[in-house]
């Protein structure tokens, strides 16, 4: 062959790109019963390795120290990938009836309001027993459609992990520290049974006095615990109202109140809008394990990962699943006796040319949590399977009454009683499985 034959070849692939780049900007259109289909390089290419996924993650096989791992590409419920991480839940439970068996649920905008908490927490306490909503802050962004409890409050200052901080003001779990300003109060009111007994989270360098209505009778206490963090119990029981506030508002720090019975199944909603988990690393450690001092937590339950989906990741989110193991990794230190089961996201739709479908990175997302609770030896609940899978969303949108908002992202509250009762419905029948291996 004669002359370079490279440059016509290199002239011809350019030629050939330009015409492909210049196709994706024509419209789809139909003349006749001739149908052009409008051309998307970049999501082609999407679709590809979102199809991959799906047909790789149904046979994964992850490697660990205990051997090899298969996880499958189907609801199973409660998928336990720890010899003895539930069995810390399960023991507990068998004592529910002298004792209080408490539950930490951590999350993000996904469970506020106790939307998905609630219908759980109803659903364990109705098999188990107990009563109360558990832990609630001082001050709530979501406590006008809270439907769980009546909260009300005035005149305090909030600092937490993802909004104002201060040096001064250290946060403890979930992420919260109040201070109170001049003229503050708080107060709770049961929307069902009323509260059996109630506590009080502070922290402070010298004694204080708290004024405090419970159930109408109003009276004057002196706190003379002081240090680091401690637990106030309220004196009285069954309460229909409990309203405090703090006539010097020098040295305290308020944590939050914990609201519930002496007996059965406590859950504390412990969610942080916009917090994608690891927020959590601003909480002291030492503080943690005060707060679980008082709470012996024998459950945590992770529901994460709204804040991280994006449209764009390129990085198939494996930094996250990476940051994630290194927070349950604390946890369990943290937690020694206490079982850890994460949540996977949801689905969430996302337009896609005019459609509302699953965003198209969500499934990778779903895959790096799930790998993620088989490298730690957690257990692992499915949510996107749960709900339906691939555009469950948009069904629960478009449901009659609505299962879902219309941002195809959070559930209304019919939602939450859907699938937080299956959430539990799937730990109770694990148990039964825990119960026949004994």
């Amino acid at each position: 062959m004669k002359g370079n034959q490279l440059k016509p070849v290199f002239y011809f692939l350019l030629l050939l790109f330009l015409l492909l780049f210049i196709s994706s900007f024509i419209p789809e259109v139909s003349i006749g019963s001739f149908h052009f289909k409008k051309l998307d390089l970049w999501n082609d290419l999407q679709e590809k390795e979102i199809t991959e996924i799906k047909q790789t993650d149904s046979s994964k096989v992850l490697s660990d120290s205990v051997g090899e791992i298969k996880i499958e590409n189907t609801y199973k419920g409660v998928e336990e990938y720890g010899e003895s991480n539930l069995v810390y839940f399960y023991r507990a439970l068998a004592k529910t009836r002298s004792r209080p068996v408490r539950i930490a649920f951590f999350g993000d905008s996904f469970i506020e309001g106790d939307i998905f908490c609630g219908p759980f927490r109803d659903t364990l306490q109705r098999v188990f027993g107990g009563s109360g909503v558990g832990y609630m802050p001082i001050t709530s962004a979501v406590n006008q459609f809270r439907t769980s409890i009546i909260h009300e409050f005035k005149n305090w200052k909030t600092y937490s992990m993802v909004g104002e901080r201060n040096v001064h003001s250290p946060l403890s779990l979930p992420g919260y520290c109040f201070r109170p300003l001049e003229g503050n109060e708080v107060t709770y009111r049961p929307v069902r049974n009323n509260f059996v007994a109630a506590k009080l989270f502070y922290e402070t360098e010298q004694p204080f006095s708290l004024a405090v209505s419970l159930n109408g009778s109003v009276d004057s206490v002196q706190v003379n615990q002081t240090g680091t963090l401690k637990q106030y119990t309220f004196a009285r029981t069954n309460l229909q109202e409990i309203t405090f506030s703090f006539p010097t508002v020098d040295s305290i720090r308020v944590y939050g109140a914990a609201l519930e019975d002496t007996v059965g199944i406590s859950v504390d909603n412990l969610g942080m809008r916009s917090n994608p988990g690891m927020g959590l690393f601003l909480v002291d450690e030492e503080r943690m394990s005060q707060f679980n001092a008082f709470r012996n937590y024998k459950l945590i339950i992770l529901q994460y990962g709204l804040n991280v989906l994006s449209e764009n990741d390129t990085s198939g989110y494996q930094w996250y699943g990476y940051k994630m193991r290194t927070l349950i990794s604390n946890l369990k230190n943290i937690f020694p006796e206490t079982a850890i089961l994460l949540i996977g996201v949801g689905d969430r739709g996302s337009n896609q040319h005019g459609k509302i479908v699953t965003m198209p990175t969500l499934l990778q997302l779903r895959h790096v949590q799930r790998t993620t609770a088989a490298q730690t030896h957690i257990a692992f609940w499915d949510m996107f399977e749960a709900m339906g899978g691939e555009n469950s969303m948009v069904k629960y949108t478009e449901a009659q009454p609505p299962l879902a908002a219309k941002d195809y992202t959070h559930l209304t509250f019919r939602g939450g009683r859907k699938l937080g009762g299956k959430l539990a419905q799937a730990l109770l029948n694990e148990k039964k499985k825990y119960e026949k291996k004994k």
